[in-house]
């Protein structure tokens, strides 16, 4: 179930809010390719941080998360008919669709990448650039209590917008945008500075996680008897890179019998990836890694996704695999803190397929024997999770692997879920990485 879903121009003081179209083609001929889908910033936002279009956060919420695109859609939705087997099994629509994507989901800012960060260039053109510094500025110059999830949040996306924009785009389009792109970079960073938790902030923040368990009834895999085990195999995971290492994965698996040995009973699911037929379950929940206000990278209880598979015994060979999925809303858990923030998605839920292993929002789809580049393809979430898992959803990633030979293949590990050794792997690659390292010079007293 890898997943990452599917969700104006707003200007200074009390003017009003204007749209931004901007489109694509403002940006051809600077090194982006020609084939690229139509990407526009929305014509609409959410008010996420408060009720006032002109908070300086809801303006910054906007041109991070918010987008339009032109998206094709599968079979899964009869009325994108006419269709064409054009992508591998997936039969899609001869005809785009618009789609307005607030963006407040589990998702990454800057969005969509299509391999060139073009997300990024968008917030960087003559249309956006004024307006995108001017949010900036203001959010820096304000003096507003914010509340530590709404602090926490925000840094979450500004630190996904920063790793977004430090590297150098493709020659033609940094030389005109390469100004632009470092000195947003640079206000971003000092945002992100300014609305840093203390490391005591960061230890009381809620565990969101449990608010599903009371509003959904789904399992608390962090009980203490609840039969979830929490493990580990060929750490870092795939997820966290591909979400550079500033969110923490945890897989865990529920046994249909305690197993006496724990070590063997691993063993046998790693060689039966897909046959889960010692297994009632497997979970994985997503968390968000923090800066302090030291500088120092901090593991949360902030709980951005959960996706759970439940396999039911039938008489059939094959047990039937049920799933289920909450994300987190930013504007639900500011305004209703104890929700947690987490709201449950259906099997029907409209999703996005990923392209070729790139776990990003709305990419575009590399269309098989043709060097273009197909816009977003939109399916219902199970067939999303289908893509990863099969069409069953049985197949267990973490196994599914090409195993080395025994004797060099570290051991499957349970874990302690009281403890951060997953985060404690992804905050040790983090800070080896050069945006981190650049990043947390602003966290020294000469720069504050």
């Amino acid at each position: 179930m890898h997943l990452l879903k599917a969700r104006r121009k707003i200007v200074g003081g009390m003017r009003p809010a204007l749209l931004l179209p901007i489109v694509v083609s403002v940006l051809l001929g600077q090194g982006a390719p020609s084939n690229l889908p139509r990407v526009y910033l929305s014509g609409s936002t959410g008010l996420i941080y408060s009720n006032n279009s002109s908070d300086a956060w809801n303006r910054i919420f906007y041109f991070l998360l918010s987008r339009k695109l032109q998206v094709r859609l599968s079979s899964d939705f009869p009325e994108g008919a006419p269709f064409v087997n054009s992508l591998g099994d997936h039969s899609i629509s001869t005809r785009t669709f618009e789609r307005n994507e607030i963006g407040d989901r589990a998702i990454d800012p800057m969005y969509p990448t299509f391999f060139v960060g073009f997300g990024s260039m968008l917030v960087l053109s003559d249309s956006a650039y004024p307006e995108f510094t001017a949010a900036l500025h203001d959010a820096l110059n304000e003096n507003v209590q914010r509340s530590a999830i709404a602090r926490a949040l925000m840094q979450s996306d500004l630190w996904g917008a920063y790793d977004a924009l430090f590297s150098a785009f493709l020659p033609d389009d940094e030389r005109k945008l390469g100004e632009r792109r470092r000195a947003a970079l640079d206000l971003i960073a000092r945002l992100i500075r300014k609305v840093a938790l203390t490391q005591d902030e960061i230890s009381t923040l809620p565990d969101n996680s449990s608010s599903m368990v009371r509003r959904y009834s789904f399992p608390d895999v962090f009980a203490k008897n609840s039969g979830w085990i929490e493990i580990a195999w060929f750490l870092p995971r795939t997820h966290d890179h591909a979400a550079g290492y500033r969110r923490v994965s945890r897989v865990f698996l529920k046994p249909s019998h305690a197993p006496r040995d724990i070590s063997k009973f691993l063993d046998a699911q790693a060689n039966t990836p897909d046959d889960p037929s010692g297994l009632d379950g497997v979970a994985l929940l997503t968390q968000l890694l923090l800066i302090d206000s030291r500088g120092e990278l901090k593991p949360t209880t902030l709980t951005s996704e959960v996706q759970v598979r439940l396999f039911v015994r039938t008489n059939a060979a094959r047990p039937k695999t049920t799933m289920r999925v909450c994300e987190m809303s930013r504007k639900l858990f500011l305004q209703s803190p104890d929700s947690g923030g987490l709201l449950l998605e259906e099997e029907s839920t409209p999703a996005y397929l990923s392209n070729g292993g790139n776990y990003g929002f709305a990419e575009g789809q590399l269309t098989p024997g043709a060097s273009a580049m197909s816009e977003p393809v939109q399916v219902k979430l199970r067939t999303r999770c289908a893509v990863c898992h099969g069409e069953n959803l049985a197949q267990i990633m973490t196994f599914s692997i090409a195993r080395p030979p025994k004797a060099q293949a570290p051991p499957i590990r349970q874990l302690n879920p009281a403890a951060a050794e997953v985060a404690d792997i992804d905050m040790a690659n983090k800070r080896k990485s050069h945006a981190f390292q650049a990043l947390h010079e602003y966290f020294k007293p000469a720069r504050q």
